[in-house]
Formats: C-alpha cells, sequence, structure tokens
C-alpha cells in the first residue's frame, strides 16, 4: 500500500503554507518529515488526513482518492494520524480509550442492542482481548485502569499509538511522538514503531529529535517555508547544503 501526495498546496491570504508538495510514502517503510517551525509540516498531516482542505493537490492510499474524503473515510481506509499534543479522553482510562477505537461495535447501533445481545457480548469480549493484549504490547500494563489524563506525555504517546492501531490502521502518521518525552520512553515508542513496521504497518513522521528520528527513518523529506525541498537516505539529506542552510542554520548534522 502506498501514500501518494500530488501537488499539495494551502494557502492563507498571500501566504502558502503547503506549497506544491509531492512525495510518496510505503507502508512497508518509516518514512520522517523534518523542517524548521512554520515550515508547513503540521499543515500538510492536517491536509493529507483530511482535517484541513486544501487549495489544490490529491491524496491517494492503497490506490483509492482520497482526495475529498472526510477523516473518518480515510482512517476507514487505513490511514489513520496522532497529534502533537496527544487527545486523550482524559476522564476515561487507558483500557477505556482503547476500546472506543475499535471500529464497526455492533453495540453501537439500538436495535442491535436489544436484538443481538449475545452478539453484542462476544464482539465485547473480543475487542476487550485486543485491548488488554495492545496494553501489553505497548507496556502499559502498570497503568490500564488509570484515567488517561493523568499520564506522562510519553505514556500518552502511546496510548494515542494504540487507538490508531486498535482502528486496524496500515498507515500511521506520527505528529512528533517524542515531544515532550523521556529518553525512555523515547526508546520505548521507537522500538514498539520499528515492530509494527516489521509486521507491515507503514510510519509517516513529524519530529524535530533528529537523532532519534534518524534512527527510525530510511527516508527523510525537508520541508521549508512551505516547500519540499530534499528527498532521501538520511545520511544524504543531512549532509545536503541547502537543508543545512534552512533547517540546521548551516551547521554540521
Amino acid at each position: 500500500m502506498t501514500l501518494r501526495i500530488r501537488g499539495m498546496t494551502k494557502a492563507y491570504g498571500g501566504l502558502r503554507v503547503v506549497d506544491d508538495v509531492s512525495f510518496e510514502v510505503s507502508s512497508t517503510a518509516v518514512t520522517g518529515i523534518i523542517g524548521p517551525n512554520g515550515a508547513g509540516k503540521s499543515t500538510l498531516f492536517s491536509l493529507v488526513t483530511g482535517f484541513l482542505d486544501g487549495d489544490a493537490g490529491s491524496v491517494s492510499f492503497a490506490d483509492k482518492d482520497l482526495s475529498r474524503a472526510s477523516p473518518m473515510a480515510r482512517a476507514r481506509a487505513g490511514m489513520v494520524r496522532t497529534f502533537q499534543v496527544p487527545r486523550e479522553f482524559t476522564h476515561l482510562t487507558v483500557r477505556e480509550n482503547l476500546l472506543t477505537a475499535a471500529p464497526n461495535q455492533s453495540g453501537e447501533g439500538l436495535l442491535d442492542v436489544f436484538l443481538r445481545p449475545g452478539r453484542i457480548r462476544q464482539e465485547e469480549e473480543r475487542i476487550r482481548a485486543e485491548a488488554d493484549a495492545m496494553i501489553a504490547f505497548l507496556k502499559l500494563d502498570r497503568v490500564a485502569d488509570s484515567p488517561a489524563g493523568g499520564l506522562s506525555g510519553g505514556q500518552k504517546k502511546l496510548v494515542e499509538l494504540g487507538r490508531a492501531l486498535m482502528t486496524g490502521a496500515r498507515l500511521i502518521l506520527l505528529d512528533e511522538p517524542f515531544a515532550g518525552v523521556n529518553p525512555v520512553l523515547i526508546e520505548t515508542i521507537s522500538d514498539r514503531v520499528r515492530e509494527l513496521n516489521a509486521r507491515g504497518i507503514g510510519f509517516l513522521i513529524i519530529e524535530h529529535d533528529l537523532a532519534a528520528l534518524t534512527k527510525l527513518a530510511s527516508v527523510l523529506h525537508v520541508m521549508d517555508r512551505g516547500r519540499l525541498i530534499a528527498s532521501g537516505a538520511p545520511s544524504v539529506v543531512l549532509s545536503d547544503p541547502q537543508v543545512r542552510d534552512a533547517y540546521l542554520g548551516g551547521a554540521a548534522a
């Protein structure tokens, strides 16, 4: 499965915050997007996942045109994003946060509640088992029954990753997964991404922590002032003089 972004453009007034951006992301890869603050990275994520309408351009995933699809339809197609600031259900437990993300639950239909209670019970048991397995995989066992609003920043990032996985996503877009996260949890998140990628789930990651990102990503795309200025292997991209001038202020990577 491949995500194809073609000519993506978004302007506010006369300022193009995303300017004719095109690239592809394979669901077998971990791909990174870097760039200085204000480069347009998060806006691009919102355009790709349908949280913003673009002025021009197209988005397709797994050969399905999603350019006019809602965020929910894009998620159902297998492409799900997380946010730089986690959006957990603060008063629900970690387990309950994961349970809410399971799609197409029969218990959401009023008729099924009355006509198929046995089916709903079996489905709930299956989904709970999936959530418990996800909690163990993400190493959140100790906080599984704690309100998600009381977790650390890194734990909340793991909860968001878990919710994305509970939807059945095949490509996950992570917006600064390491921001505000301690080094131990950065390693935990990185290890989970590697393992999930080995299982065939792709990742597109925005991140300012270059050291952590370059250990994960096989391809980097660099944005500056809304435009894509470089793409390629991390070692090649970070040695590009244009990238160092725009992103690293001319300093050595």
